[in-house]
């Protein structure tokens, strides 16, 4: 479904961007339905595409048995689109039926990449984004592990 320009604006991650820059994040993404039990992401597949929540509960899962939940529109799942090793962290299932926006992780970062002024502006959300959610991660082990290099978001 087609994602309407004034729903990017109410978004933090999207908010005082241009509407030239609106117009091209608007390209990326579809708005989609989710039903209950579903999986958005699975721990250790590559990470294809990039979430922000619209409505509701989602959980997402680490191998180390830590879990956290995201209810907030605007939360965001599947960082790791953006992320090296590109491969999800996480597990992400779909608590009750929700909406969410979903673009494909490569077009984003190429999008990102094209438009230095736009990749500041979203990169420093996404990094307060990781900030957030850095106590859910496992510090230890080898820094070759993925999931303690960086969040699944």
């Amino acid at each position: 479904m087609a994602v309407d320009l004034n729903l990017l604006e109410q978004l933090e991650m999207f908010e005082g961007l241009e509407h030239g820059d609106l117009e091209m994040v608007k390209a990326l993404f579809n708005s989609i339905r989710v039903r209950e039990g579903e999986l958005l992401t699975r721990r250790g597949d590559p990470a294809q595409n990039f979430y922000i929540i619209l409505s509701g509960n989602f959980m997402i899962s680490f191998k180390d048995g830590k879990a956290f939940t995201l209810h907030e529109k605007g939360d965001v799942i599947g960082m790791s689109t953006m992320l090296e090793p590109f491969d999800y962290r996480g597990t992400t299932l779909a608590l009750t039926d929700g909406e969410v926006l979903m673009a494909a992780g490569d077009k984003f970062n190429e999008l990102l990449r094209g438009n230095a002024r736009l990749s500041e502006t979203i990169m420093r959300r996404l990094n307060d984004v990781i900030a957030q959610r850095r106590p859910f991660f496992n510090d230890e082990g080898a820094s070759s592990d993925a999931d303690s290099i960086a969040p699944e978001v």
